[in-house]
């Protein structure tokens, strides 16, 4: 049996073994997330509502190009607009190191180890 034949035949095996948790708990999470949404009274946004969003959306283009809506905010709304950036940011990090799985930078090492293999 070839290395690759081997590994597909690992990956079939251990994906066929987590099929059935993975397919519990993914129902459980639909049960969860219809229940949330029945008592919480949720229900997809209408066609007003997309409007009202549309317009709103253009206004503050429109108003963001004026000079004097800048100077009209306060300091207090600055500083809430940049906990705000700030919070932003720091979740795009979050997503980063689950991405990367490592808190720094990239596992470059390995990359240039599979380089060596072509």
């Amino acid at each position: 049996m070839n290395a690759l034949t081997k590994t597909l035949t690992t990956a079939t095996q251990t994906a066929t073994k987590l099929s059935g948790p993975v397919m519990y708990n993914a129902k459980v999470a639909g049960q969860i997330a219809k229940q949330v949404y029945i008592r919480e009274g949720m229900a997809p946004p209408s066609a007003a509502q997309f409007e009202s969003a549309k317009q709103a959306t253009l206004k503050f283009v429109k108003d963001a190009r004026s000079a004097n809506t800048w100077k009209n905010i306060s300091k207090e709304q600055y500083i809430q607009a940049g906990l705000v950036a700030a919070e932003a940011y720091a979740f795009f990090l979050v997503g980063e190191i689950v991405g990367r799985r490592n808190f720094i930078g990239y596992d470059v090492k390995a990359a240039d180890s599979h380089a060596e293999h072509h």
